[in-house]
């Protein structure tokens, strides 16, 4: 999966589910200040994540990374990398 699809995925998330507008959503959007998540919100995009791509978030494993998501970005390539680390191929 190219990261254009997987940004494309992560907009939906929020458009969807957090009922935010597309405007407002970009690579460089802090998740907390800009779109205004909660930590309860991240558990939400965990779980779509898991669902959708297959791959599961380990927390002794992946805390560190999960932690430093600070932006739209941040979670892409979190995504990404899971996604090859996991081999899954994913269309």
């Amino acid at each position: 999966m190219n990261s254009k699809k997987i940004y494309d995925f992560v907009v939906s998330i929020f458009v969807e589910h957090f009922e935010l507008e597309e405007s407002k959503i970009h690579p460089d959007a802090t998740l907390f200040d800009e779109l205004g998540l909660d930590s309860l919100d991240m558990v939400d995009i965990a779980v779509e994540m898991q669902v959708r791509f297959g791959f599961k978030i380990k927390r002794i494993v992946d805390e560190e990374k999960l932690r430093s998501i600070r932006t739209i970005k941040d979670l892409c390539l979190l995504i990404e990398d899971k996604i090859k680390s996991s081999k899954i191929k994913v269309t």
